[in-house]
């Protein structure tokens, strides 16, 4: 990877729908020489998908949590299965320290918050932090 290569990668993490012709000109190449290097970076694994970003209050979810668990090992397979499977659910950590997974969730209510986190203590004991806002929430990495 040179130069170029990175700044493709951070326009791209903050415009996915930038028209290659438009990146083209922004790093001074020809549209088919940087549509060849986005395939490159796909291909090596560089770039792993595009997606949406959604503001999850618009969808009616106005709640943001996030949910620590300590469980024992013999759970975390059949838990992260319970995560995948959750729409609440955005994302989910195996981590260190004295907890076993951190979780990112949002929710409509907190009757519907304390559904789920009833839910997780079957597999272990929680610990619930709702967040308050979030100054920075996407961020590119380079």
């Amino acid at each position: 990877m040179d130069s170029i290569d990175y700044q493709i990668i951070k326009i791209l993490q903050d415009n996915g729908r930038i028209p290659v012709k438009k990146l083209a000109e922004i790093v001074s190449l020809t549209p088919p020489a940087v549509a060849e290097r986005i395939r490159k970076l796909e291909d090596s694994g560089v770039i792993i998908g595009y997606k949406a970003i959604v503001d999850y209050k618009k969808l009616g979810k106005s709640i943001k949590a996030i949910i620590i668990v300590t469980m024992t090992p013999d759970k975390r397979k059949e838990f992260i299965e319970f995560a995948r499977e959750n729409d609440c659910i955005l994302e989910c950590h195996h981590v260190t320290g004295g907890f076993s997974m951190s979780i990112k969730a949002v929710f409509r209510d907190m009757t519907e918050l304390e559904a789920l986190v009833g839910k997780i203590q079957q597999y272990g004991n929680t610990q619930t932090l709702i967040v308050l806002s979030s100054p920075i929430e996407f961020k590119s990495i380079i």
